[in-house]
């Protein structure tokens, strides 16, 4: 009997590029970074600070914690290659971020050949976006990545207390608490389909 593990695998990955990100926050230069990610400087120093299995348990999160600033109407074409208004993140620290973005282009382009169901839930966006097949091909990942990485934000930030809760969870050890803060990104993820649509 066959069984299909594409999801499973998605969750895999969807857990990596989460801890990448952890990874990518709390490396030096993030701090000063922080701002044009939609975080404040107090909860990248919270996540310096937590233990390698805190650090895991906030990477399973079920949803991708990273995200790009969307314009208005936008697909991943779009926001990819068209500049950030904001100033660039700090030199420093852009290479790792720009690395981190191009694995994101990546694996979003990945999602939407297979059209795995739960990609707007872990993702965060539709996967019938116009415009991904056909004009997003693979080859120009890498050149949009020089721009996308401008336009990258911490998901989630629009909730004042989704970070918070998470960190205090994680620290917490009391696993029925981190399940209730994990589900949480459920709600929030079905509120940017709402507003998106």
């Amino acid at each position: 009997m066959y069984h299909d593990h594409s999801d499973m695998r998605m969750y895999t990955d969807l857990v990596d590029l989460n801890r990448s990100f952890l990874g990518l926050l709390t490396e030096p230069g993030a701090g000063r970074a922080a701002p044009g990610l939609g975080l404040d400087v107090v909860i990248v120093e919270q996540l310096r600070r937590l233990l390698p299995d805190e650090i895991e348990f906030i990477a399973a999160t079920p949803g991708l914690l990273a995200c790009f600033a969307w314009l208005p109407q936008a697909n991943l074409l779009q926001v990819a290659e068209i500049p950030a208004a904001r100033p660039p993140f700090p030199s420093e620290w852009r290479e790792s971020a720009r690395l981190y973005v191009t694995g994101v282009l990546t694996w979003l382009w990945h999602l939407d050949q297979h059209g795995w169901p739960c990609c707007a839930l872990c993702a965060g966006f539709d996967e019938k976006v116009p415009g991904l097949p056909g004009e997003f091909d693979f080859a120009r990942i890498l050149t949009s990545a020089d721009f996308a990485v401008d336009r990258l934000r911490a998901r989630f930030t629009d909730h004042p207390s989704f970070w918070a809760d998470l960190i205090r969870s994680a620290r917490s050890g009391d696993e029925e608490l981190r399940a209730l803060s994990q589900l949480t990104v459920i709600p929030l993820v079905l509120a940017e389909e709402c507003s998106a649509r």
